[in-house]
Order: structure tokens, then sequence, then C-alpha cells
């Protein structure tokens, strides 16, 4: 669709795609309309979540190595598929419905393509497998979609994806006879976009009809791209392409109940800047969606990291990085992060004895340090009724417990306590460098007042967002 816009004294015409115009709209729409309120933090007084997604009950299992995760992590949940009932809950291609993709090989499984591919038989047996994995009804914890075969838009099925575009020319041309290249190119990118949306979007309201407390979204959504770390002077920016696809993408958000990005680095830029772009702008990216949707609360994003880096599971990140990444996200304002880790963590009785070493002391004590700093900062600046937030996104300001005046504790358990109490020159930092970001019902520089609307935009702006959202979608 387009919209025709005639100069005062000009005979030409300027010919704007809506789509186009809509995206350059919802870039700049939180910042001219003002912000809406932070969703309830998923556990009461717990600004900052730490959430454990990795199989170490292998180690458990196998060579009798435990860790207490419970201590140092808010929710946990192992991907194995033996568990079900847990508070992280992840559905993997092969755990919810019939999901198409293509394998390595290029064998298509369950039609291979969207499009291709009964919507009914999926969403059938992706109930069935939702009921599995969270039996009950009042489930309160996330539930994240991990389906990374393609991408629902034709522009973003590039490299080893572009067999999807391929594919679904091939079965354009079949059913289409006399048709140009041209023609199967836009009929083949209109039918996959609109059977692969079909398919996102009916299943993550299946998800949230069937278990309405949980928080449903995808992971890696929303992405960034902004994976050139190798560019000299990179800045880790999304490039603006990017970000105005995020925004055609209205249609998931509004289905999403939570956002899941990932910020996974690598260790051949540990310890450098880089990694800090790569994670500050994907942090950002995700905050900036949150605030779009017709929801009348920002979505909690929840990012997820990887113990190690990755293209070394085994090296684990640095002191410097984990400030890269659980830092910049508490920072920022997230509503927490996950961690996530595959089998290979657990593959040894060397492996799982790493990994427990690296709990119960480099990163037991982060997480100590970041969350307790989190909740300290909310409680003073906030009331307890909002979470603090940087008031200049780029400054390198973190929510760190002062060392001077608080210690961290190790316990026999391989848990940590914390003792100290801020000094009037930490809670004078506290309000020189961070805000307010106040969760539903609360409004005010202190989050100390009731707000009944629960909205934080007033009905005409409101308005307007409806319209602006509705001509996007």
């Amino acid at each position: 669709m387009y919209v025709v816009a005639v100069g005062g004294t000009s005979s030409s015409h300027l010919v704007v795609p809506i789509s186009i115009t809509c995206s350059w709209l919802l870039l700049f729409f939180n910042s001219a309309f003002g912000q809406k309120p932070a969703k309830l933090p998923l556990i009461s007084r717990k600004p900052f979540i730490a959430a454990w997604n990795a199989p170490l009950d292998m180690c458990t299992i196998k060579y009798n190595i435990t860790t207490n995760l419970e201590h140092l992590f808010h929710i946990q949940g192992s991907p194995r598929a033996t568990w079900t009932g847990q508070n992280v809950t992840i559905f993997y291609a092969n755990r919810l419905g019939h999901y198409p993709y293509y394998t390595p090989q290029g064998k298509a499984i369950h039609g291979g393509l969207p499009q291709n591919c009964s919507l009914d038989m999926h969403l059938l047996k992706a109930y069935q497998h939702i009921v599995h994995f969270i039996p009950s009804e009042d489930f309160r914890g996330l539930a994240v979609i991990d389906w990374e075969f393609w991408r629902p838009q034709w522009d973003r099925n590039w490299h080893k994806k572009n067999i999807y575009r391929q594919k679904s020319k091939e079965l354009t041309k079949k059913a289409y006879v006399n048709v140009t290249a041209a023609q199967v190119e836009v009929l083949a990118q209109r039918r996959f976009e609109k059977s692969a949306k079909t398919f996102m979007q009916r299943t993550i309201q299946l998800g949230t009809r069937l278990r309405p407390n949980a928080l449903w979204g995808f992971y890696l959504y929303p992405d960034c791209h902004n994976y050139n770390l190798h560019d000299q002077n990179y800045t880790g920016l999304c490039p603006l392409p990017e970000m105005m696809r995020n925004n055609e993408l209205l249609w998931l958000w509004n289905s999403s109940t939570a956002l899941f990005p990932s910020v996974a680095i690598r260790k051949s830029h540990s310890n450098s800047i880089s990694n800090w772009h790569f994670a500050h702008n994907r942090i950002q990216e995700s905050l900036r969606i949150a605030s779009l949707t017709s929801r009348e609360y920002d979505l909690p994003t929840y990012v997820y990291l990887r113990l190690g880096y990755r293209d070394d599971a085994l090296a684990f990140l640095t002191t410097k990085d984990l400030i890269h990444t659980i830092g910049e996200s508490a920072a920022l304002g997230a509503a927490g992060f996950i961690i996530w880790g595959d089998l290979n963590l657990t593959s040894s009785r060397h492996n799982c004895t790493l990994v427990k070493s690296f709990l119960t002391r480099r990163l037991g004590r982060y997480i100590t340090n970041v969350t307790r700093a989190a909740e300290v900062c909310s409680e003073f600046l906030c009331q307890g009724n909002g979470r603090c937030v940087r008031q200049d996104p780029l400054a390198h300001h973190y929510l760190h417990l002062n060392s001077e005046n608080y210690q961290i504790h190790p316990l026999g358990n391989g848990t940590f306590t914390v003792s100290g109490w801020p000094s009037q020159n930490d809670l004078q930092q506290l309000t020189d460098r961070f805000r307010c970001h106040c969760y539903e019902g609360h409004e005010g520089h202190r989050c100390d007042s009731l707000n009944k609307r629960g909205a934080a935009v007033s009905c005409k702006k409101k308005n307007q967002w409806v319209h602006c959202a509705a001509m996007c979608v």
C-alpha cells in the first residue's frame, strides 16, 4: 500500500510506501509519547531476575557433582526433554507441534515450509506438547519458543536459510503456470511470509491462551543483526534496515508477553569494548521493541547469554564480559537474564567440575552482586515500585555494590551472602546516575504515586498509537 503526498507548489508527487512510513514512525514513537510502565516483576521485590536454563542435572546423575542452583538463581530449568513443569521451559523445534524445516542435508521435515505444512495438525500437536511440558494451568514462569531454522521475513532468510526462499519459489512454480521469474519471486515471498506469520502467531497465541500467566516469547527475538564485530571502528549499532524490519514484526511483539534477545559473545573479542557495543545495542533494541506494543506496559526483556563464549563453550566469561552482558542488562532496565547451555557442559566429570567451580566462584559472586545492587537501588530510588535504569544509556554506570561498604561472603555450600549498608555517597550516586522505570499501577519520579489508570500515556496519545499500529500491521 502507498501514500501519495502532493507538494504545495510542486507538480511532482512523492510516493512513499506506508510500511516504510510507519517503520520510521515506530522508530521514534516511544520517545515522542513517553515511557509506559514496566510489567510487575516475575518475583515480588526482585527487579532483576537470574534464571538458569542448562542441563546441569546431568552432572548430578552421572558424576554426583551437585550445585545449589536454587540459591544462586531465582528460577531454574533444564532444557532436557525428560523434565516438565520447570520455571524456565524451552520449546525446541521437535517439542512444539509439527514445526516445518529443512535439515542441514536438505531433507524436509513436516513439509519443510510453513506454507507446505498443515497448521491444524501443528496446533493440535502443539497443544499436546504445551500441556505436557507445562502441566500446571497456573504456571508463572518463562516459556521460550526456540525456532531458529527460518525467519518469518523473506529478506532475512540469507546464507544457510536461503533454502527457504529457493524451496518456496520451487513450490510456487508448481502451483502456477505461465508466470515470470519476477512474478514467482513476488508470489513465493507473499505465500511464505503469510504462512510464517500465521504459524508463529497462532502458536504463541495458543500458548498464551493455555498458560496465560506464563511469559511467552521467541528466543533471539528481537535480533539486531550487528554481528560484524571484525569491522574496523565497530560501533555495534543495529543497522537501520534491521530496526525497520523489527518494526514490521509488530504482529509478533503484540502476540508475545516477553522478549528473549541473546548476547552470546565470542572469545576472540573477550574483554574488548566490541563486546560491550555488541551487547549494549542488542539490549537497547529489545527495550525499544518492548515499548512499541499495544499493551499498556513495556514487555519484560530477559537477556539470554552463555556460561562460556560462543566459539569456546568451556572458556567461561571473564568478569569484564560478565559486566558487558549481565551488568549491562541490569543497568539498562532488563527484567533479568537467562544462562543457557547444552550437553557439552556436562559431557565429562572434568567439564562438570569446571562448571561447578565457575558457578561457585566468579559467576556466583557476580550474580549476587548485581541482583542485590538492583534491589538496593529499587528500594531506595523507586520505593520498591520500579526498577532502576541508567539516566544516560551510554554511560558505563552499573548496579554494583560498593566493596567499601558491602562484603560478599562465600558460604560452604557454594552460595553467597551479603552484609553491609549503602553510604550517603552510594545513594547520591544512584540518584545522579539512575532513574526509575515504575511498575504498573505506580508513577512519579520515585514511583511513590498510585496510577489507577495503569497506563503511562494519555487517552489521546494512546488512540494515536492504536491508529498507527493498525496501519502498520
